[in-house]
C-alpha cells in the first residue's frame, strides 16, 4: 500500500510541477522557507500561553478569553479580517476551573481523595448511598440508590474509553444510582483533571474519578456508606467560532480548521499551529495564493452537542457544489510524545506518538506522502479512513478518527493530522506532552502539501467526491451526522 502511494505521489509532483510552471504565482515558494515560519521556541509559548489559561471548558471565562486571545493573534498578520459564528449552549462550569477540586468523596466516614468530577456529570452536595462494585452492566436492579464503583475501561489509549464511560454514565442515569465512581488502576497525580466524556451531554447522576490507590481502598470498603460531592454551574451560554480569513486570487478556498476549546497543552494544540501557518502564508505575496484561506477556530469540541467544526462543515457541504471550496484541512494534536503502560503507571517510550494523516483522495494522499517523506516525520501514515468501509455507502469511509471527520462525511475533500496519546485529556503532563521539533516539522509538511496542491485544479483535488455527492444526491446512503444529545434522557 505504501508503495503505491509512494508511486502515485512521484507521478502527481511531476504533474503538479508542469503545472506549476504554466500557472499563475511563478517565483512563489514550492514549499515552506523554514527559517520564514514560526520557530520551535515560538510554538513552545504560544502553546504555554493557551494552556496557561487552565482548564478551557466550552464557554467558560477562560475558553473565552482564549478565543479572544487567538482572534487577537491573528487580526494582527497582514491582510487577514476575522468574524465569529456565534452559538448558545447549555454549559457545565466546575465552580474553581479545576476539577479535582470541584469535588468531593468519602467512604466510611473518611474522605478519599479524587483525580476530579466527570465532565457533565450531574452537580450534587451530597449524593449518599451504599457502595458497590460493578463489573457487570448497570441497571437499576444492582444500582438503584446506590454510589457505583465502576472500573476504567482496559484501553491502550485513553480516548478508547470514551464511548464506554458515556454508556456508564447514562445507564447510572436510568438506573436511579446515587453516584458514580470511575475507578483508574492508574496514580491520581498522573489522571489528575483528566476530561472525558466530552459529548456535551448533560448526565442525570454525579460522577468522579479516582486513581489507583484510591480505587482499591473504596472496593474493599464496598458495602460501607459513601457520598460524593459535585460542584457545578449549569445554564444557557454564548459561545463563537471565529474564522479568519486570508485573501487569495480567487474565490475558491482551502478551510483550515482545528478547535479552541481543552484542557491540556495537547487537545488544541492545533491552534498554535494554525497561527503559525496563517503567519506564514499572510506574510507571502497575495500572487503566491492561487486560492483565499479560511482558518476555523471553531468551538464546541469540548460540547459535541454543539461541534463547531460540524457546524462550519454543513456550510461548506451547501456551498461546495458552487465552486467555492477547494479542501479543508484539519490540523489538531500536534508533536506528541508517546506514553504506555508500564506495570500500575504510565511511562515515555522515547519515541513519537503515531500520527495519522488522512486524505479524502488520491491527489491529497499523495501530497501528504510526499510532504512527509521530505520532513523525515517517522510514525506518520497516510490513511483513507479509520472505519471499515461499507461499499453501498458515501464516502465508503466515514471517519478521520477526529475533526476530519465532519468535513470527510459531508464529501467535502479533506486531509487531516490527529494523535492520540494518553495525554491527550490528562493534563498532569504538561510541557512533557509535546515533541516541538516534532510539531514544526508537521506543521511545515501541512504547509508543503498545500504549497504542492495550489494550482492543482479543484476536480483533481476532489477525486471520488464529485461521484459521491451526486450518488448522494440520487439516494445513495451516506454518513451520519447527528449529533450527541445536550441532555441526557431517563
Amino acid at each position: 500500500m505504501r508503495a503505491h502511494v509512494c508511486a502515485l505521489a512521484a507521478l502527481l509532483l511531476t504533474q503538479f510541477a508542469t503545472a506549476a510552471q504554466a500557472a499563475p504565482g511563478k517565483g512563489c515558494d514550492s514549499v515552506v522557507d523554514p527559517p520564514a515560519f514560526t520557530s520551535e521556541a515560538e510554538l513552545a509559548q504560544q502553546t504555554a500561553t493557551i494552556a496557561g489559561f487552565g482548564l478551557r471548558s466550552t464557554a467558560s471565562p477562560a475558553h473565552t478569553a482564549v478565543v479572544d486571545w487567538l482572534e487577537h493573534q491573528v487580526r494582527r498578520l497582514p491582510g487577514i479580517t476575522t468574524r465569529s459564528e456565534p452559538s448558545r449552549i447549555r454549559r457545565w462550569l466546575p465552580v474553581t476551573g479545576d476539577l479535582a477540586a470541584s469535588g468531593a468523596l468519602s467512604a466510611g466516614h473518611r474522605r478519599i481523595p479524587i483525580a476530579g468530577v466527570v465532565p457533565y456529570s450531574e452537580p450534587a452536595l451530597f449524593a449518599s448511598g451504599h457502595l458497590v462494585h460493578l463489573t457487570e452492566p448497570v441497571t437499576a436492579a444492582n444500582a438503584r440508590g446506590k454510589v457505583v464503583i465502576v472500573d476504567f475501561p482496559d484501553v491502550d489509549r485513553g480516548y478508547l474509553a470514551e464511548a464506554a464511560l458515556n454508556d456508564a454514565l447514562i445507564a447510572a442515569g436510568k438506573a436511579g444510582a446515587a453516584g458514580l465512581i470511575f475507578a483508574f488502576d492508574l496514580p491520581r497525580e498522573q489522571v489528575r483533571g483528566y476530561y472525558d466524556p466530552h459529548t456535551g451531554t448533560h448526565y442525570r447522576v454525579p460522577a468522579v474519578f479516582v486513581g489507583g490507590e484510591e480505587a482499591k481502598r473504596l472496593k474493599a470498603m464496598a458495602g460501607s456508606r459513601a457520598s460524593l460531592t459535585v460542584l457545578a454551574f449549569t445554564g444557557e451560554a454564548r459561545t463563537r467560532t471565529v474564522v479568519a480569513t486570508l485573501p487569495g486570487l480567487s474565490d475558491e478556498r482551502i478551510v483550515f480548521d482545528t478547535n479552541t476549546d481543552g484542557n491540556t497543552w495537547v487537545q488544541e494544540n492545533g491552534n498554535a499551529g494554525m497561527l503559525a501557518l496563517a503567519k506564514y502564508f499572510a506574510n507571502q505575496p497575495r500572487r503566491c495564493r492561487p486560492r483565499t484561506m479560511e482558518f476555523v477556530f471553531a468551538t464546541g469540541h469540548l460540547h459535541r452537542s454543539a461541534e463547531g467544526t460540524e457546524l462550519y462543515a454543513r456550510k461548506l457541504d451547501a456551498e461546495y457544489d458552487g465552486g467555492t471550496v477547494a479542501f479543508a484541512f484539519a490540523i489538531e494534536h500536534l508533536g506528541t510524545r508517546e506514553y504506555v503502560r508500564v506495570g500500575d503507571e504510565l511511562r515515555p517510550t522515547g519515541l513519537s506518538e503515531p500520527m495519522a494523516w488522512f486524505a479524502g483522495s488520491p491527489v491529497l494522499a499523495a501530497a501528504a506522502q510526499a510532504a512527509i517523506d521530505r520532513h523525515g516525520i517517522d510514525r506518520a501514515f497516510v490513511l483513507p479512513g479509520i472505519d471499515v468501509p461499507v461499499p453501498d455507502r458515501v464516502p465508503t469511509r466515514c471517519s478521520f478518527g477526529g475533526l476530519g471527520t465532519h468535513f470527510q462525511s459531508h464529501l467535502i475533500p479533506a486531509m487531516a493530522t490527529v494523535s492520540g496519546p494518553w495525554s491527550l485529556w490528562a493534563p498532569s503532563f504538561g510541557r512533557d506532552a509535546i515533541d516541538f521539533a516534532r510539531m514544526r516539522a508537521q506543521l511545515l509538511a501541512a504547509g508543503d502539501a498545500v504549497l504542492t496542491l495550489a494550482n492543482v485544479p479543484r476536480a483533481d483535488i476532489a477525486g471520488p467526491h464529485l461521484a459521491y455527492r451526486q450518488a448522494r444526491a440520487a439516494g445513495t446512503p451516506t454518513c451520519s451526522h447527528e449529533l450527541p444529545p445536550e441532555q441526557a434522557t431517563h
